[in-house]
């Protein structure tokens, strides 16, 4: 009789062990993806504030027509559903792209000072801030889920549900150290 409920009772504390454990890497996961859409959020108002902007730049910087396509080019390619390691990669592009065009700006002092580029650049830049943040509390919720789903024992609950690798949103280093080369003439 005590045999028995001994086995009872540790059959129920294993079941419940083992649900509490799945239920938390779920919601873990759920983070990781409620985090990622937050991001693309942001990165939608940064394409539509770039856009913005290369329409108003596109009447003072004729000649800079290349640049300026290739910033339309690369807005479109991210509008459409990307894996995170494509996103990764076009956002750096187009970070290093309006980079150029803001360089281009200070060729162009009427541009510069034109109160609707100043307010859409402005805006830009407070759009780039909440990317940053939004992309650290998204590597946050990828650490909190990978940590719970390789630790032991989590991760053998982890293993038998098969649940998917996240991947951090972060530039590689190589890609970082690379300065966009702005040419005026």
């Amino acid at each position: 009789m005590i045999f028995t409920l001994i086995v009872l009772v540790s059959g129920i504390a294993l079941c419940a062990w083992y649900l509490t454990t799945y239920n938390s890497i779920v919601a873990l996961r759920n983070g990781v993806e409620q985090s990622w859409s937050n991001i693309e959020v942001e990165l939608k108002r940064r394409f539509d504030l770039i856009g913005n902007l290369i329409s108003v730049a596109k009447g003072y910087a004729d000649y800079e027509k290349e640049t300026l396509e290739k910033i339309v080019t690369m807005r479109v390619s991210a509008n459409q559903e990307l894996s995170l390691k494509d996103a990764r990669e076009l956002q750096m592009q187009l970070g290093q792209a309006v980079t150029k065009l803001m360089a281009i700006s200070e060729a162009y002092p009427d541009l510069k000072a034109d109160k609707h580029f100043s307010n859409l650049q402005t805006e830009l830049i407070e759009t780039e801030n909440r990317i940053a943040e939004r992309r650290l509390t998204y590597n946050s919720s990828v650490n909190l889920y990978l940590n719970r789903k390789l630790e032991f024992p989590s991760s053998f609950v982890a293993s038998l549900h098969e649940f998917p690798e996240k991947l951090y949103f972060d530039a590689p280093d190589e890609e970082v150290a690379v300065v966009p080369e702005v040419k005026l003439s």
